[in-house]
């Protein structure tokens, strides 16, 4: 017994070192911490719960606590205590916890709090009351405020943003994909979410292979760390079409600074790329204006002696020719008769070059000159032409063949541009046929009357068919050395002016003809 008395005070000190352990506990504390009766009232309350409350601890002890700083929602309405959980730890016994209740200060201002409420038992386990822990979160609201703020503003940057946006995961796999993304590539909203990049529209490179993704840098971003862009790329729309893109892909780092994957932004640039096409072209054509220019006013002054001399050579030749005639000196009738035929050919070139020299400075200066229409025999120009060439298709053992022109009714033509036509097929005719073969151009009145056809044809190598089949297009080559496939474009713009029809038939070996329709009247 008296060992059991011995031991009583050595209780009791055990109890307020405990106790006092306790007190240093609940001061040192950041969260409030109160404990609550069955009441409701509470029954301590630490230094922090008092600060955050703008109490001292003393003046809660005994009072009740729902009135004091819990009696109002964060609407501002009236919360009955029967609905507070804090209030429902004491009465079920059961722990409730939140971070959507208001706590209210002294002073009548309020903080959100996070808070837990325990319920205490006896150890017959019977209720006693409650302990409250809580928080001021006011500080994490405000940047939960602030990072929905900054997460709907980025909303509201991808949603608006012209570029495609999106990013991808260590996998490749879609992580966020903006609107104008989604309709660059051609899905719905959602619809590439989770699937990966390289496989869905990246696939396959613009000549049609396989594109691995090991070699895709936009892949690479997020697998080297780097940032990869480009402009030679493209993408792959859902529907199978593709479009040239630019792209830049940037690694993403997370907080420990690990590579956490990547974004990527893109554009389609198929309009940038026909601009550029289109102002390379302008560009050309000025350059070509220019030297054009500068080559028709030289030929305009080279052809004016040329011209010049042609008339001082034509009196030369009307003042000693006579003479000799006269005295019957041998041949000199035919070498007069020849050479004034020579000296017309040159000077009616030379005229049709000045033509054409003419056209090319209005052209350097913007002025197109429209077609003159007037009525014309076919087989005059067909003579021109035959008389221009004559001599050079004689070098090369050609003959050339008129059939069936005379017998054709006057016809509205430009006659300049039809010359040129016809003259460029014959020209480029003669120098691909063997010697002793020839060029006939022949005329017929077609089926319909108000109609013509002519045929120019050769006795040359002919074409092959991968020649004849670009012949009147934009890609036109000349399988001529010197050649620059020009002649065969003069032909068609003739042709169209005249509202006419121009078509080949060619077999190797055996000779080419052009078939060429055109209207009689130009008035429809």
């Amino acid at each position: 017994m008296a060992h059991l008395f011995e031991s009583i005070p050595h209780a009791k000190e055990t109890i307020r070192i405990l106790e006092r352990q306790n007190a240093l506990i609940l001061e040192a504390a950041g969260e409030g911490i109160f404990g609550l009766d069955l009441e409701g009232r509470h029954t301590f309350v630490n230094p922090a719960a008092g600060k955050m409350l703008g109490y001292k601890p003393q003046e809660l002890i005994g009072q009740p606590s729902h009135s004091l700083w819990h009696h109002t929602k964060p609407d501002g309405s009236p919360y009955p205590k029967e609905h507070c959980p804090i209030y429902g730890a004491y009465k079920d016994g059961q722990v409730h916890n939140g971070d959507t209740e208001v706590f209210w200060r002294k002073d009548g201002s309020s903080f959100p709090a996070e808070y837990t409420s325990t319920p205490i038992r006896d150890e017959e386990g019977r209720l006693l009351g409650a302990v409250v822990v809580f928080q001021d979160i006011t500080y994490r609201r405000q940047c939960e405020h602030t990072i929905q703020q900054f997460r709907r503003h980025t909303d509201m940057i991808l949603q608006a943003a012209g570029e495609g946006i999106f990013g991808l995961d260590l996998e490749g796999n879609h992580t966020f994909v903006n609107p104008a993304a989604n309709r660059l590539l051609g899905y719905e909203p959602e619809e590439l979410l989770g699937r990966p990049s390289h496989l869905t529209w990246h696939h396959t490179k613009a000549d049609g292979s396989t594109y691995p993704a090991e070699d895709c840098p936009i892949y690479r971003a997020y697998k080297d760390g780097e940032i990869h862009q480009g402009d030679d790329e493209v993408f792959w729309r859902k529907d199978g079409t593709s479009f040239p893109a630019q792209y830049t892909s940037t690694p993403i780092w997370n907080e420990e600074g690990v590579l956490a994957g990547a974004v990527v932004t893109f554009q389609d640039i198929t309009e940038k790329k026909r601009l550029a096409a289109q102002l390379l072209e302008e560009a050309k054509l000025a350059e070509v204006t220019r030297v054009l220019g500068d080559i028709g006013h030289d030929m305009k002054n080279m052809l004016m002696p040329v011209l010049s001399g042609t008339d001082l050579l034509k009196d030369e030749l009307n003042e000693q020719f006579p003479q000799l005639i006269q005295i019957h000196a041998k041949g000199a009738e035919v070498s007069y008769a020849n050479s004034l035929d020579l000296l017309r050919m040159i000077e009616v070139n030379a005229k049709r070059i000045q033509d054409r020299v003419r056209e090319i400075a209005d052209a350097v200066k913007g002025v197109t000159s429209p077609p003159h229409f007037s009525s014309c025999q076919l087989g005059t120009i067909v003579e021109g032409v035959y008389d221009t060439l004559r001599m050079y298709a004689g070098e090369k053992g050609i003959t050339l063949h008129i059939d069936g022109l005379d017998t054709l009714p006057f016809i509205e033509v430009d006659e300049r541009r039809i010359f040129n036509a016809l003259y460029n097929l014959v020209n480029n005719a003669i120098p691909e046929i063997p010697r002793g073969g020839s060029v006939t151009i022949r005329g017929w009145m077609e089926t319909q009357p108000d109609r013509i056809e002519l045929a120019v044809a050769d006795t040359g190598r002919g074409m092959p068919p991968e020649v004849r089949k670009r012949l009147f297009t934009p890609h036109v080559i000349s399988t001529k050395k010197t050649g620059t496939g020009l002649g065969t474009k003069i032909v068609k713009d003739a042709i169209d002016l005249h509202h006419g029809h121009i078509r080949v038939e060619s077999q190797e070996g055996k000779g080419t003809t052009f078939y060429i329709q055109l209207p009689i009247s130009q008035h429809h």
